[in-house]
Parts: structure tokens; sequence; C-alpha cells
């Protein structure tokens, strides 16, 4: 299995932000999201997906199409494929895990799938994910996953 975790995030008809998610299932686990949520005041993992600012380029090979922060970069995103823009990649800032991101068609809400220590195989993964080679792991995650603490959508 190349996926390892999963992490449903969406946007609370009741936060204000317009580019905040909060994370509502997960399979939990995954330190990288698990510490960024222990930090927080109400021990939820969230994030803001937006813009790339100019500066985010500095030695990049490829400017992101997308961003996830916090206080501090999760990850770039990446939406190569034209004929599906509903689907992305990137990877944990500071881990080698690959991140692959599936957009609802509103964009109110993204699953991901977290593939630890295949950060430099995430353009093969993509592959595979565009080619539907992975919905059976994609699956399987999302049956163990477990609601968190976020409000109900």
């Amino acid at each position: 299995m190349k996926l390892t975790d999963y992490y449903k995030m969406v946007k609370l008809p009741t936060c204000k932000s317009k580019l905040r998610f909060d994370c509502v299932t997960s399979t939990g686990g995954y330190e990288p999201f698990e510490e960024r949520a222990a930090r927080g005041r109400d021990k939820r993992f969230k994030f803001y997906y937006g813009g790339t600012p100019d500066t985010f380029t500095a030695n990049a090979q490829r400017k992101a199409d997308r961003v996830i922060t916090d206080t501090t970069s999760i990850s770039s995103v990446f939406t190569p494929d034209l004929d599906n823009p509903l689907l992305g990649y990137g990877d944990t800032v500071g881990t080698g895990d690959a991140l692959l991101f599936l957009f609802s068609e509103d964009y109110r809400q993204i699953e991901i799938f977290v593939a630890r220590g295949l950060k430099n195989h995430a353009k093969g993964l993509f592959a595979l994910f565009v080619d539907g080679e992975l919905a059976d792991e994609m699956e399987c995650l999302r049956q163990q996953a477990k609601p968190t603490n976020a409000p109900t959508v």
C-alpha cells in the first residue's frame, strides 16, 4: 500500500475566513499534521489554502499553483492535469512524504492522502492517482478514518 494516511478538510459554514479548512475526519497518526493540531488552541488540524506569494518561489524549480499554510508553510499544491484540475499533489515541508489532493467541485472540501517516504515519487504517484490506480487504497483509508473534534458540517 502506497498511501498511509488520510485527512478530510472542509470549509465550515461558521468560519469567517474564506481560506480556512478544518479537519473533520482522519485516520490520525500522521505526526506533522497531528503536531500542528496539538499546538492549536482548539486542538484541531486546520490550514489556509490560498495563492502563492511572489516570494514563495525563490529557489523553486516550478512555481506552485497554490499553497497550504498555517503559521508556516505546510505544502505547495501542484495541479498539472488540465483535464482534471480537482486533482493535485505536493509534499509535506521538512519530511520525505508525498501528498495527493482531491478537491470537491465547489472547492469547499479537500481530501489529503499521505504517502510516507515517497516525496521523490510524487509525480509518479500523481500519475497513478489520475489513472484511478489508487482508488482502492483511497477507499480503504476513507473507511478507516474517524471523525475529529471539529464541529459538524
